[in-house]
């Protein structure tokens, strides 16, 4: 049983390949794919110019184009039955064929095929693909209906396709128009198909931890996000007490472009591994099925540190079978074969399940799903379940579940190890709203070790699947849905044609995950700044689309577009003052080389005013990324955002016992007790990467505008060195501190941290917590949720790399577990007597029960691992009657900001409430 560390007291003094998106026979002439570079375009992503041939994404190069080309096509041939703000992903993604190798050739196609390469699909812009998109495009109108063809078909259709190679969609092949002609027909009588197919197809500056006053001063103490021109990385930002008006203080702002003594220091922007990612041709054996795996290579992050388990003793048991799709077809090894339901005469309605018995008990922490190779569509699981059994008859609440992207890669639900003999995948609906499942190939993972959980540790799961990665998100205050997003497309940031952005929305009430596609504001929101304004509204600004602002609003529940900033940026920082504007600053690879002073954003006015004083390069760093300099510098500064023009004065460097701290690349900050100006800063690397991350975590205590901050080194540090790593404050004021790598390397998995760390305030001391089993590195994110768990996900978002994480998990912490490991019962806020209060003033609060404390903690919004809006407020608490309580909200406007915020109850065990939601206005 792993043991529960504990460390208090003063500190002393001494990779499965990833399938492309689409079809590419041209040589990348520019290959090597870099987050970064010397970006030509803000709003076209990265564009890359290195020469390997061993990357992807590269400038609009003849491969990128040709993958593009394939993608877009269906937009057009479905544009009439899309809507442009409310559509789905999947129904906007553009159909890519599968890939299947050696393919005998299963129904009929009309596609005219040149592709050349002998086991592929995608080469390039050949015929092959514009016949399969004009097969599937035909398909929709026709709406022909599916007929049975025998599954050792050897190639029984027509097929007018021209074309040497002998993958299913290299051409049209006879066999595969036969087939799909037949589930064409039953499409046409019923009204729906049964099989189509479709695929969807820096140094920056750091964001700081700003910290706000009524003052408008902001004070620049310690950020985490950040990078050079090479390298990109994010900075926390919080709002302090207000001192004297028109202070802001904020933690150490985001990198500006300078060129100075360390210019000559520059080095490559962050690039994807290449012997991970490469451009695959139609004939790669990355294509193939691994058979001593039975998994097939392809382009997201399958569970870490296991194996697929042997199947050949397996059985497995389903609802409903089409004559000649049995169950068993998903465990043969044969990605040519499917399960597939009924799709004749009776056709019963989801959900459909099957379940598969490994006939011993293994330590499981995921599963694969292979959707159907042959071209179609139908049948392709979107809202699904995963169950773990012992015995086959108590199966629990789902390990997983979620919503999966509709196309033809493989899909996986990774999950917290747990022992299990039997699995269920229960299909809630498919992809395209047909009746039907269909399943190629059906794995499970066995981990290489395993810890029982203990409840002094917390537990993780469930896990919850999103068809983007979730490189970016919020809590809705007014709904309690999580909104998250990644970019122009669903798994990479690079090359997009700017001007939309697709979004996910997880509703924990019902479990279900929904799409969005937002095409409305005309901005690709990868790499912003995030803030919640002092209206509770969102802010989004720069990044691909470096200019624009997006906003959202919580009660219309609706995105509009904001004023255009006055500079350019991604990689920013961003904070809400205590007049809820929000504030600006720093920025790197997007919207061109210059130094980036800081803006305010007025709600009222809807206007960006800039403030050339507050000068970015007071914060900047010394990295050794080049021009671009992040944030998280160990100079500490004030920021003026209510002076005309701004100001910036220091606060000193963050200095303990110890000595003077180095600069912390993309590590973390957290402001834990807000009257106190209590933050912790903790982790980061000196540089932004190829560098070791540090155990290093400070105290900082925000004191008057103005005047240095005293820093204190926290208890011993972190137990393990982390950097792209998260933290959430918790209602008891303990730090939740998760994820992270110990050496920097972006878009890998490499030395992960997988077992997070408490910080406990009161005694000064971190702890260990329940290890994890789902890589959270670049790109991750981490929010609480009203419930008091915290919801951890995303990582990658790097195209084709193995490294993509496409969900979530929910940590459960300790202090909703009782003394027995159960689930404790929680005390409950029955009425609140306001749900908007101005600062300074009163609210009752009626509980079911008796409480001890009370905590109010801000809505988060999060990216790069940085959360800016996070902040508590500790309660105190006076007797209104039975179990009627009563307290005062902070009067100071820079430590209660204006907007949203959970108010959590706590019973005498440290149990919290679910929060009720109150504004907070300003004076």
């Amino acid at each position: 049983m792993q043991p529960t560390y504990v460390r208090f007291g003063p500190a002393p003094v001494d990779k499965p390949e990833v399938a492309p998106k689409a079809k590419s026979n041209s040589k990348d002439t520019a290959s090597v794919a870099k987050h970064g570079g010397d970006d030509d375009s803000s709003s076209g992503g990265h564009k890359q110019k290195g020469k390997d041939d061993k990357g992807r994404h590269n400038g609009d190069d003849d491969a990128t184009k040709s993958r593009k080309k394939p993608e877009d096509s269906p937009k057009t041939s479905s544009s009439s039955a899309t809507d442009s703000v409310s559509v789905t992903a999947t129904s906007t993604a553009a159909p890519t064929s599968p890939p299947t190798g050696d393919d005998k050739g299963k129904g009929k196609g009309k596609g005219k095929g040149k592709g050349k390469d002998g086991g592929g699909r995608h080469n390039g812009d050949d015929d092959a693909t514009k016949s399969r998109t004009k097969v599937e495009d035909s398909t929709k109108t026709q709406s022909s209906a599916p007929t049975k063809t025998s599954s050792d078909d050897s190639g029984k259709g027509k097929g007018k396709g021209k074309g040497g190679g002998k993958g299913r969609h290299d051409g049209g092949d006879e066999a595969t128009k036969s087939r799909a002609k037949a589930e064409d027909s039953k499409t046409n009588s019923k009204k729906s198909s049964k099989k189509g197919s479709k695929d969807d197809s820096k140094s920056k500056p750091s964001k700081k931890s700003f910290i706000t006053h009524q003052s408008g001063k902001t004070f620049d103490a310690d950020s985490t996000k950040g990078g050079g021109k090479n390298g990109p990385g994010y900075n926390p930002s919080f709002d302090v007490p207000k001192l004297n008006k028109g202070y802001i203080q904020a933690i150490p702002p985001k990198a500006s472009t300078i060129n100075n003594k360390f210019s000559s220091r520059v080095k490559p922007r962050p690039q994807l591994n290449t012997e991970k990612v490469r451009p695959l041709s139609s004939s790669s054996s990355l294509l193939k099925r691994d058979e001593s795996k039975n998994i097939l290579s392809l382009r997201a992050a399958a569970p870490f540190n296991s194996a697929a388990i042997d199947r050949k003793k397996w059985s497995v048991t389903c609802d409903s079978v089409h004559e000649g799709d049995d169950c068993k077809n998903a465990i043969d090894g044969n990605g040519d074969t499917m399960w597939h339901t009924q799709w004749e005469g009776s056709e019963p309605a989801p959900p459909h399940s099957i379940t598969v018995d490994m006939k011993k008990s293994y330590n499981v922490n995921g599963i694969s799903m292979l959707p159907r190779q042959d071209g179609s569509q139908n049948g392709y699981i979107a809202q699904h379940q995963i169950f773990l059994s012992k015995d086959g008859k108590t199966w629990g609440s789902p390990v997983a579940y979620g919503n999966w992207y509709n196309d033809w890669t493989v899909k996986y639900a990774n999950f917290d190890t747990q022992p299990a003999r039997f699995v269920k995948l229960v299909s809630l609906t498919e992809a395209n709203g047909n009746p039907w499942t269909s399943i190629a190939e059906l794995n499970v993972f066995q981990a290489n070790d395993y810890v029982p959980p203990q409840a002094s540790q917390g537990a993780w799961g469930p896990t919850i699947n999103f068809p983007i990665i979730p490189v970016a998100g919020t809590v809705d205050p007014n709904t309690g849905r999580v909104l998250v997003w990644s970019s122009w497309a669903r798994d990479t940031m690079s090359g997009g044609p700017g001007g939309l952005t697709l979004t996910s929305t997880w509703d924990p009430a019902t479990g279900q995950v929904a799409e969005r596609q937002v095409t409305e504001t005309n901005h690709d929101m990868f790499c912003p700044g995030i803030s919640l304004d002092g209206n509770g509204q969102l802010v989004v600004t720069g990044g691909n689309n470096a200019e624009r602002t997006s906003l959202f609003d919580p009660v219309q529940q609706a995105w509009v577009s904001g004023p255009n900033m006055q500079v350019a940026r991604g990689y920013q920082s961003s904070a809400t003052t205590s007049t809820g504007k929000v504030f600006t600053i720093g920025g790197s690879w997007s919207g061109g080389e210059s130094f980036k002073n800081g803006e305010v954003y007025d709600p009222k006015k809807k206007t960006w005013t800039l403030l050339n004083k507050a000068d970015v390069q007071k914060m900047l760093t010394n990295d050794a990324q080049g021009l671009f300099r992040a944030g998280p510098s160990k100079n500490m500064n004030w920021y003026y955002t209510e002076k005309k023009n701004g100001d910036v004065k220091t606060a000193g460097q963050r200095a303990s016992d110890r000595g003077v701290a180095p600069d912390a690349m993309c590590g973390n900050a957290i402001m834990f007790d807000a009257v106190k100006g209590k933050i912790l800063t903790h982790g980061g690397t000196p540089n932004y990467q190829d560098s070791d991350a540090t155990t290093d975590a400070h105290i900082i205590t925000v004191g008057n505008p103005g005047a240095n901050v005293s820093v204190a080194y926290a208890s011993e540090g972190l137990f393990f060195p982390r950097v792209f790593h998260s933290s959430v404050v918790l209602p008891n004021g303990n730090v939740f501190i998760t994820g992270g790598q110990q050496y920097a390397v972006p878009f890998e998995d490499s030395t992960p941290q997988l077992q997070p760390e408490m910080y406990y305030p009161d005694r000064d001391g971190f702890e260990l917590m329940k290890p994890n089993n789902i890589v959270r590195t670049y790109h991750s994110i981490a929010l609480l949720l009203p419930d008091g768990r915290v919801f951890n996900g995303g990582g990658g978002l790097c195209g084709g790399c193995d490294t993509n994480h496409f969900d979530a998990q929910l940590y459960t912490p300790p202090y909703l577990y009782d003394s027995k490991g159960k689930l404790a019962t929680r005390p409950k806020i029955t009425s609140v007597s306001v749900s908007t209060i101005k600062v300074g003033g009163t609210v009752t609060v009626q509980t079911g029960g008796a409480i001890v404390q009370a905590s109010l903690v801000r809505y988060g919004t999060a990216t790069h691992t940085v959360n800016s809006d996070q902040r508590r407020i500790p309660l105190t608490l006076a007797n209104a009657g039975k179990n009627s309580y009563s307290f005062q909200v902070p009067s100071d406007p820079g430590v209660a900001l204006p907007g949203y915020w959970m108010l959590f109850v706590m019973d005498k065990n440290g149990v919290p409430s679910v929060a009720s939601t109150i504004k907070v206005t300003g004076s």
